[in-house]
């Protein structure tokens, strides 16, 4: 059941979903020998059931071979407590094997251990981590300039995401052509002052996407952002196809439609390089932080953590609070300090039991 990459072969199988939900930690095994015969894959697309893998072979020469895979019933993995799947994830491979004149469908038998990933809190449950890639290098967090409007908090949620998991981030902002640019450039100052890479460009009229593609090449790296803020129409520049559809943004909500449905992997032309995409993201939950370690990730508090009058100090209400005093004086941006109160009041406090 390998075989040459096709757009046909990327959609979604329509496979029976048979079996009812049950706790994940019953499909999970954390060791446990495989049986032989398996393949070493990587997760390329994942749609409802359907896991599109590609074989991993050590010909570099070698034509791509893909397959449809689904989980098999017993899976041995690490993570137990998070998306027992994602696109960019190295995993065993049973392959189809033929059973009474048919070809049974191939099943991932083991998960690899992830060394990155891009995670969020779970929509569903707040004790759940929500994995929407793993294995990147860099985390290209996608905003724009007007409709819809870029939002710090979101920018910042994912900034510390990025840092926490051992990724690079790089801020992209597209659709320059609605705003003016030294405005922009001048309003996002504070994240260029703190190191971070920020690329201004215009998807639909090709502006500034060639020196942003040289940023990530050589590299992994996801594209994440909310709707709207033209991923697919990036996503065409880059690769130089018409490869994702490209939507109209919802004139009453003004947040654009998904145009993404699943997740997938792709490459880009110089053959080395890949980049996920994702579904546009509303709410960013960052999973792993306690409230305790939050300012670590705000690093315009470090010239001023140690001077608080309390070691504890979370920089919210505590009187003598020089990273308090440092805002009051503009030494801190008020926006990212805001964002810092923000992301503190939606984190676990480990201090309280639960």
């Amino acid at each position: 059941m390998t075989g040459k990459y096709t757009e046909e072969n990327t959609q979604p199988s329509m496979m029976s979903d048979k079996y009812k939900k049950i706790n994940q930690s019953v499909l999970i095994r954390s060791t446990g020998n495989l049986p032989g015969g398996t393949i070493k894959c990587r997760i390329r697309g994942i749609a409802g059931r359907t896991h599109l893998v590609e074989i991993i072979s050590d010909d570099p020469k070698a034509e791509p071979q893909y397959l449809e895979c689904v989980k098999a019933g017993r899976i041995i993995s690490k993570n137990k407590n998070s998306s027992m799947t994602a696109v960019g994830d190295i995993v065993a491979v049973m392959p189809g094997k033929k059973k009474k004149g048919k070809i049974t469908t191939p099943k991932i038998m083991m998960i690899a251990p992830r060394q990155t990933t891009l995670s969020r809190t779970s929509i569903k449950t707040e004790k759940r981590e929500h994995v929407i890639a793993s294995n990147i290098d860099k985390l290209i967090i996608l905003a724009a300039a007007a409709s819809p409007r870029y939002n710090k908090k979101l920018l910042d949620r994912f900034l510390v995401s990025a840092e926490l998991n051992g990724i690079e981030p790089i801020i992209c902002i597209n659709k320059i052509d609605l705003e003016e640019i030294e405005y922009l450039k001048e309003n996002l100052a504070i994240y260029s002052a703190l190191g971070i890479e920020i690329y201004f460009i215009s998807a639909t009229e090709n502006i500034g996407v060639d020196e942003f593609r040289k940023s990530i090449e050589g590299y992994s790296s996801v594209l994440s952002g909310p709707s709207g803020v033209g991923k697919s129409t990036l996503l065409n520049q880059l690769l130089g196809d018409e490869v994702q559809a490209v939507s109209e943004i919802s004139d009453r909500t003004d947040k654009g439609r998904h145009t993404t449905s699943a997740v997938r992997m792709f490459d880009l032309q110089d053959g080395v390089s890949t980049i996920i995409d994702t579904p546009g993201i509303r709410e960013f939950g960052v999973w792993g932080l306690s409230r305790e370690e939050l300012h670590l990730y705000f690093h315009e508090f470090d010239d001023f953590n140690q001077l608080c009058k309390y070691s504890a100090c979370t920089h919210t209400h505590e009187p003598y609070c020089a990273v308090k005093e440092a805002f009051i004086e503009e030494l801190i941006n008020d926006e990212r300090y805001e964002s810092y109160l923000n992301l503190y009041e939606t984190l676990p406090d480990l201090r309280i039991k639960s």
